[in-house]
Formats: C-alpha cells, structure tokens, sequence
C-alpha cells in the first residue's frame, strides 16, 4: 500500500538449488557473488554513475533486487512485467540485440575500471578477490571428453582427427586461461554472457534495450573471456565473416565513449592494441569454452532434472541445430591455424 493506493507488486524469487554430485563449484560461493553484486556493487555503481551525470540511457543497469534476500533466495522485480523476454534458446538472435548486448558488455568492463581508477582500495578487496572457483577435477575432464569425443564422431573426417587431437590442449590450456588474472588486463568479468542470460525489450518488433541478469558466475578476469564465448555462442560463421569486426569496434567505441563520462581515456585503460593481442592469443578459448558448454546451450528441452547428477552424467543429446554451430566453429579454426 502506497500514498496513492494499492499497488501490485510483481516478484521473481531465486532459489538455489543443491546440486549434490557437481562438486566443480560451491552453490553457496556462487550465490554470494550474486548477492553481491545486487546488493552492495549495484549501489557503488550507482554512486559513481550519478556522480558523473551518465545519461540514464547510458548506463549500466541491473535489476531491482528487494530487501530480505539472501543465499538462499534472491529477490527480484519481475522483469517480464516491464517487457524483457529471452529469445529462443537455440535460435540466432537478430543483429540489433547482438549490438545492444555488446555495448551493454562494454559498459559493465567499463564500470570495473572505473571503480578500479577511482575506487582502489575497493576493488583491491572487493573486486580482485572474487576468484574463479571452479574445480577442474576428473568429473569436469570426462564431460570434456564426452562433449569434445561426441563432436569428433558427429562431423567425422578430417575434423574428426583433430578435435581428438585437439582434446587434451584444450583440458589443460582451459583452466589456465580462466583463472588468469596476472599475464593480461583483468576487470570484473560475467563468466557466462550469453543470450539465455542478457535479455531483451522490444518495441514494434525491433531490440531497443537489454538487461544482464544471473551474475552467480562472475569473477575477476580477462574481458576477453566474456566477449569470445558472446559471439561463438550466439552467432553462426557466415554472421561472423560480416559483422566480428563491426562487433569489435563497437565494444570499443562504447567502452570509449563510456569511460569519458567519467574523464577516462580508453588508451589509457585498456587499449585497442592490447585488446587485439589477447584476442588473437587467447582466441582458442571460444571455441574450447563453448564446445563444452554445448551440453547446456544445445540441450534439448526434456525437464531433465540435473540436480543429481555429476557432470560427466549429464547427457550430451543436442539438438539438430548443434552440427551446423559446431562445423562453423571448427571451421573457423581450422581458417585461423588453431586447430
């Protein structure tokens, strides 16, 4: 009840929910960083927006998350209320939202180094603590191997032979990249930016804002990470060939333009050159992070419930869709001379 009547309020509740054989990561660690970011960063981010005049259709936003939540159950407004919808999971989304969730992902990179500028002591403690906790134990390798083997044998040829051949790099090169936070310019990073999890608002049919959501992931780390695993899971390789480059640039124009509000210069904080390098050199990890993230993003819709099973359990039948992504990917780095 308001001073102007009743109103009603619509409320999305976030249980976690034990996973009793999946011992890669600890729920409890997983659901503080959400909590964190909704209940404590929200508020720094805020601050430090206001008090650079950021337009309101410049900023970096997050839902509303209400008093009382916690661990167990996050509490949201519900922003299905306000018009925000995923598209289909194994659909190719138009290039429109691809742009506004680039830019929305420059803007989040954007808001760290601003913290991590004008906030040092808080983000030493706050920020460059949020660790990548993920156990790269056996029950994590053999999924590897089911999805990487599964692949292998779908595709056939001379793919075949190298995706085998490719497997064990990717079982020890992934892990050293996703824990890296000394070789390469590090930020705040989301860890699972993909379109399940930035959604959308559209008017007459057309993608004018997004929303980030599901920051359980979410550590300290390369950008890169957020932007290679983006684009390979959400676009196919003939969108790829036409429109990477075009992506790039806005990432970095938005991060550019961002970043003036608050009287920082891009070539300062994170330049274009270093950007390119690490592209180029870490590029491998998109197709190793999204090759075995194939079991989530091309799952069929069976209500399978998960919530006792180890990894290696988890049953890799993807959907149709999963040959025509998956040669594109490999093709790609086969062209580039990764694989």
């Amino acid at each position: 009840i308001t001073a102007d009547g009743e109103k009603e309020l619509s409320l999305f509740i976030k249980k976690q929910i034990p996973l009793e054989k999946i011992k890669v990561f600890d729920c409890n660690v997983v659901y503080r960083k959400e909590l964190f970011i909704y209940t404590e960063l929200i508020k720094v981010m805020t601050l430090l927006q206001d008090k650079a005049g950021v337009p309101s259709d410049d900023r970096f936003k997050l839902a509303k998350a209400y008093k009382g939540s916690s661990v167990n159950a996050l509490i949201f407004e519900n922003l299905t209320k306000k018009g925000f919808k995923t598209y289909g999971r194994l659909d190719l989304p138009p290039v429109k939202y691809l742009e506004l969730a680039v830019k929305e992902l420059a803007k989040f990179h954007g808001i760290s180094f601003v913290m991590e500028h004008y906030m040092p002591e808080f983000y030493e403690s706050k920020i460059k603590s949020i660790n990548n906790q993920f156990n790269y134990n056996e029950d994590w390798k053999e999924l590897m191997k089911k999805v990487y083997l599964y692949t292998a044998n779908l595709l056939g040829g001379e793919i075949k032979r190298k995706i085998e051949d490719f497997l064990p790099i990717a079982i020890d090169k992934y892990p050293k990249y996703d824990k890296d936070q000394t070789t390469v310019r590090c930020c705040l990073t989301h860890m699972d930016y993909r379109p399940n999890n930035v959604l959308v608002r559209e008017s007459n049919g057309e993608p004018v804002e997004v929303m980030v959501v599901d920051f359980q992931l979410m550590d300290y780390g390369c950008p890169l990470k957020d932007f290679l695993f983006f684009i390979y899971a959400s676009t196919s390789r003939e969108f790829r060939a036409k429109h990477l480059d075009d992506l790039k640039d806005l990432y970095f124009e938005t991060l550019s333009r961002f970043l003036k509000y608050f009287e920082l210069d891009v070539d300062d904080v994170y330049p274009r050159k270093e950007f390119e390098k690490v592209y180029k050199d870490w590029m491998d990890y998109g197709l190793i992070r999204t090759l075995y993230a194939s079991v989530f993003l091309f799952a069929p819709d069976t209500g399978l419930d998960v919530s006792n099973l180890s990894l290696a359990e988890l049953p890799f039948n993807p959907d149709r869709v999963f040959e025509e992504r998956a040669r594109g990917w490999l093709e790609d780095f086969i062209e580039g001379g990764y694989l």
